[in-house]
């Protein structure tokens, strides 16, 4: 009687999951770091019947998903706390990530080289940065879900029925999942997704007649549908990169678009081996079809880089996909599923390198290599469920600054003057320069004290607020001894706004018609 084969827990998942702890740790930090996304998906997240779209405009293709803040609602629930929500709703895609793409790639790489792939996965600066420098939440969330549509796509070419049907209904669901997360990228990787798995499935007479067939109705579908969507944002043909920034740790507007040297220098000594192999006669139908991915995934590595480039720009035009993305290096996010099974190909390709003292090597490699991206800044403000409010400047689509809480002190009765601390967050870069009005009003309305100058003194104007950054602003207001005695007890109230003042035109603050903050002084 032929014994069943044993199911068990594969060793290398547990080993996985804590290579991943680095990526996770900045996340048990207190407080929340300062993204160039703010506290938006917080917000986000505890407003769930508004989400995506909280404080901002809905946009169908460019914008986030729905499905990210409901797989953040368990844990506001369980937390009561939209902040830890959120850091949980990252881990949990940074640890998913990572097990699916090990789950991938394991049977074509085996363990080891899985392992590594898993860990260039996960580290890459652009992925790490997209959780802590972004706070991009639904692309975070993206990284999850493409490797279990690549699984179910190798899964598709093994016989039987229950594991096709299997198959099936994973890739197809995960699949509809990353249209539910963020559409735009979802929709662009859909012609890789349909090219891996023809070129995956095997060689047959068809194939190249395949590919190109299913390839061009993707490609058309696609082409449709972005003809029929809003054009390109102004800003997008100025997003290009220069190819140094794709390797240099170099910061433009306070983002690093480095792919990762480990990742990239793994990729070649993977594809220089490649090259290099002793020829096999005759090649055998596992060496074929391990030539044709390797060589899918450099063909697309390139790809991706290439649409970066300013040398793109007539690509991105003339097929309109530059209506999916508001900027083209959104499409880095791809790039880590060439990056990771090209890095994990060089423990198969040399046998020396699949020892325990040289791949444990490779592996801390690749995590020190990520250390400066690991380091975000963090602040200790918690806003809770909203902002106090959101002002939105005369030429902005969208609310671009949050006023995030206020403090006021000697707040019983007024004294010889009151201070105001206000907490301010950009969540977009704010064009021109505004000045802050802070008024004091009596019960009537009556203005008994105002003070009206640029944020810190002027040493912080608005147009220098990084996104994300928490701007911290004191103002004191001076009563004069004459109005301090016809001054009756309260209550008293506090009138904030910004305006520009060449014109006098004051931000929009949402909810209001007067553009102006009411706070109460207790």
């Amino acid at each position: 009687m032929m014994a069943k084969p044993s199911r068990h827990l594969d060793p290398a998942w547990i080993l996985v999951l804590l290579l991943t702890t680095f990526a996770v740790a900045p996340l048990a930090y207190p407080g929340f770091f300062e993204a160039q996304s703010g506290f938006l998906p917080v917000f986000n997240a505890t407003h769930l019947s508004e989400a995506p779209s909280w404080g901002r405009l809905a946009e169908p293709f460019q914008g986030e998903g729905k499905l990210p803040y409901i797989l953040a609602w368990p844990f506001l629930r369980l937390t009561g706390s939209g902040v830890a929500a959120v850091k949980w709703g990252y881990a949990l895609a940074l640890l998913a990530g990572a097990l699916g793409i090990y789950t991938w790639s394991r049977p074509r790489l085996g363990t080891k080289g899985g392992v590594l792939a898993a860990v260039v996965y996960t580290y890459l600066p652009w992925h790490l940065s997209t959780v802590y420098v972004r706070g991009a939440y639904a692309e975070a969330w993206l990284w999850a879900l493409w490797p279990p549509i690549l699984w179910a796509i190798d899964r598709l070419n093994r016989p039987g029925l229950p594991s096709r049907a299997v198959a099936l209904v994973t890739g197809l669901g995960f699949l509809a999942a990353t249209f539910w997360t963020q559409p735009g990228l979802a929709a662009l990787a859909v012609p890789l997704l349909v090219a891996y798995g023809v070129l995956a499935s095997g060689p047959h007479p068809w194939s190249l007649l395949h590919l190109v067939e299913t390839l061009g109705l993707a490609l058309l579908a696609l082409w449709l549908l972005a003809h029929r969507l809003p054009g390109a944002q102004a800003s997008f043909a100025e997003q290009f990169l220069s190819p140094f920034q794709l390797l240099s740790p170099a910061v433009r507007d306070g983002l690093s678009f480095q792919l990762g040297v480990a990742g990239i220098g793994l990729s070649i000594v993977a594809v220089a081996l490649w090259l290099g192999r002793p020829a096999e006669a005759p090649a055998s139908p596992a060496g074929r079809s391990l030539g044709r991915v390797v060589w899918f995934w450099l063909a697309t590595l390139l790809l991706l880089v290439l649409l970066n480039l300013p040398l793109s720009t007539w690509l991105w035009q003339a097929t309109g996909f530059d209506a999916f993305l508001t900027y083209p290096w959104q499409v880095l996010a791809l790039c880590g599923l060439p990056l990771a099974y090209l890095s994990g190909l060089v423990i198969r390709l040399d046998d020396r390198l699949a020892t325990l003292p040289a791949w444990a090597g490779l592996v801390a490699l690749v995590v020190l290599a990520s250390y400066p991206t690991l380091s975000p800044n963090f602040t200790q403000v918690d806003p809770g469920p909203e902002p106090v409010a959101l002002l939105q400047p005369a030429e902005a689509s969208n609310p671009q600054i949050f006023l995030l809480d206020y403090e006021v002190t000697a707040a019983t009765e007024i004294t010889a003057s009151l201070a105001l601390t206000l907490t301010w967050q950009a969540v977009q870069p704010v064009a021109d320069d505004h000045t802050v009005f802070v008024h004091l009003l009596g019960g009537d309305n009556a203005k008994i004290a105002q003070v009206d100058r640029r944020p810190c003194g002027g040493e912080c104007p608005t147009s220098t607020w990084m996104p994300g950054q928490i701007i911290r602003d004191r103002y004191e207001l001076e009563l004069a001894p004459a109005a301090e005695a016809d001054v009756a007890p309260g209550p008293y109230r506090l009138a904030i706004g910004l305006y520009l003042l060449d014109s006098g035109e004051r931000a929009q603050v949402i909810g209001r018609q007067d553009g102006t903050v009411i706070l109460d002084v207790q």
